[in-house]
């Protein structure tokens, strides 16, 4: 628990490293603490469980699950042709994108100053959505960014979640769910890309139903994961 105040996050291996003792003995004390409360448990490791409205900043959440965040985001990568027009949505598992498009004769919109700096170095055709930003997100949120969000036309959008249950997409922040909704709205596919730790998580704020999106996530053995592919498409990389 010293570990997940400190940290947010701890893989089992680190654990079992710390403590010096089996994974089956680390596993069950992690379900332990899960029924009491205290932490979730996430796909190789736990969690500090989070309130309905916390929200990790960007420098918080790029050092979780990077890996996975990586592998997921060359998937999505995939599923850009030339000349689209695409959404890509603050957050760090959109970075990842970002970092894998190459060469690609494609629009990139998007709410992030720092995503837009990226695109530009990369050379491609790059517009910012303006608004209020978010400093913890670094998102351009508020009426004015959903106001231009809805005068577009996207083929394809690129969005992050905090918390994926068998229904809804949920966030905790009200202005972002706002962006979220009017892109999922304005494109003809979304796709959200989440690692296995926002399965089964349920956020402040309801953004749009599953069945409005693709998911792309980590090929995990969960209840919810078998939920929501009875409702819409989910690629597992």
């Amino acid at each position: 628990m010293e570990i997940l105040e400190r940290d947010q996050t701890v893989r089992l291996e680190t654990l079992m490293s710390l403590i010096e003792t089996s994974e089956s003995t680390i596993r069950r004390d992690l379900d332990e603490l899960e029924a009491e409360g205290k932490l979730m448990r996430v796909h190789g490791g736990a969690e500090l469980r989070q309130g309905l409205q916390d929200e990790l900043t960007n420098q918080q959440k790029s050092v979780k699950n990077s890996h996975e965040k990586a592998r997921i985001a060359e998937v999505a990568c995939q599923m850009i042709s030339k000349r689209d027009v695409v959404f890509i949505d603050a957050g760090t598992t959109t970075e990842f994108l970002i970092e894998k498009l190459h060469h690609l004769d494609v629009t990139v919109v998007t709410n992030s100053i720092h995503h837009a700096a990226a695109l530009v170095d990369k050379g491609i055709k790059t517009i910012i959505i303006g608004g209020t930003v978010k400093l913890s997100t670094d998102a351009s949120v508020g009426q004015m960014a959903v106001e231009q969000v809805n005068q577009l036309n996207l083929d394809k959008a690129f969005i992050g979640m905090n918390g994926i249950d068998n229904d809804f997409l949920t966030t905790p922040d009200l202005d972002e769910a706002a962006i979220k909704r009017a892109v999922i709205a304005n494109s003809q596919q979304t796709f959200v890309l989440a690692d296995a730790s926002k399965l089964g998580q349920k956020a402040f704020v309801k953004v749009d139903t599953v069945d409005k999106v693709a998911i792309i996530t980590e090929k995990c053995e969960t209840a919810v994961l078998q939920e929501l592919q009875k409702k819409t498409r989910v690629i597992e990389v």
